[in-house]
């Protein structure tokens, strides 16, 4: 969990246990020469940094937040309507008394949300250090928890996301229609971290479908936390190539890696 006052926009979109942990996507399309080329099905799109990394491809989420903010990124008018919203809204600095103002008005708008609404959405999101909290009828319920806002990331990366070949879908997991892989098409899939046992063998066995029909994926998960192994992780990757990207920290107990598992 970030500190108050880090920032937490490399990431288009900070996702904590959604995302990758710093470098290792840059070290692994470095060893994977080509892969950037590629046209990539993300099936649980969270912070989009491996599709956005590609030439194209589709992101698929169940989360309707996560699809309106990753359609609101692509917009080349993204970083100002941020930035203007968060000016209206907040005049500059954050102050708990204009959050919960501005969530209840958010709320009241997110049934049927316009791109200004979701900007404002990503400012209370920022505000409360990227922790996607919605209740049963999808009402944002996160606290008030000020980090800097900075939408560097998003500037960096919306001119190729206007331009090149992204779709964002409104989707289950398993719910990708084959009949749109190719043999060239990348299936990919980002464990979250954690995740409960039977979640996991869910998507370990998508993964063995996809593979056993001919078509290449990549798989990326956290191998190594504070000390502790993903046996299962692991175990399953020895069926496949593999790529083990550490980070490690002066107190070996904070040591983590990621793990990307491919058939290609």
């Amino acid at each position: 969990m970030a500190d108050p006052g880090e920032s937490l926009n490399r990431y288009i979109l900070p996702y904590a246990g959604q995302q990758l942990l710093e470098g290792s996507k840059e070290t692994f399309f470095g060893l994977k020469l080509g892969l950037s080329d590629s046209y990539i099905y993300d099936l649980k799109l969270s912070t989009g940094e491996v599709l956005y990394g590609c030439k194209g491809g589709m992101g698929i989420t169940k989360e309707p937040h996560i699809f309106h903010l990753h359609d609101l990124v692509r917009m080349p008018y993204a970083e100002d309507l941020i930035l203007e919203e968060f000016k209206t809204s907040f005049q500059k600095a954050w102050n708990p008394r204009k959050f919960y103002r501005l969530r209840r008005e958010v709320n009241s708008e997110l049934k049927d949300p316009s791109r200004r609404t979701i900007a404002k959405l990503y400012c209370l999101l920022a505000c409360s250090g990227f922790r996607y909290k919605f209740d049963k009828y999808g009402n944002f319920k996160g606290e008030y928890f000020p980090h800097p806002l900075s939408v560097e990331n998003i500037r960096v990366n919306n001119k190729k996301l206007v331009s090149s070949d992204f779709i964002i879908q409104l989707g289950k997991f398993g719910s990708l229609d084959e009949n749109l892989l190719t043999k060239k098409s990348i299936v990919y899939l980002n464990v979250p971290f954690p995740s409960p046992q039977h979640l996991k063998r869910e998507y370990l066995e998508y993964i063995d479908y996809i593979s056993s029909k001919g078509f290449k994926f990549l798989l990326s998960a956290r191998l190594l936390s504070r000390g502790l192994v993903d046996k299962k992780i692991l175990s399953w990757s020895k069926n496949y190539y593999s790529k083990v990207i550490s980070q490690f920290k002066e107190d070996s107990l904070y040591a983590s890696s990621d793990i990307f598992i491919f058939n290609f």
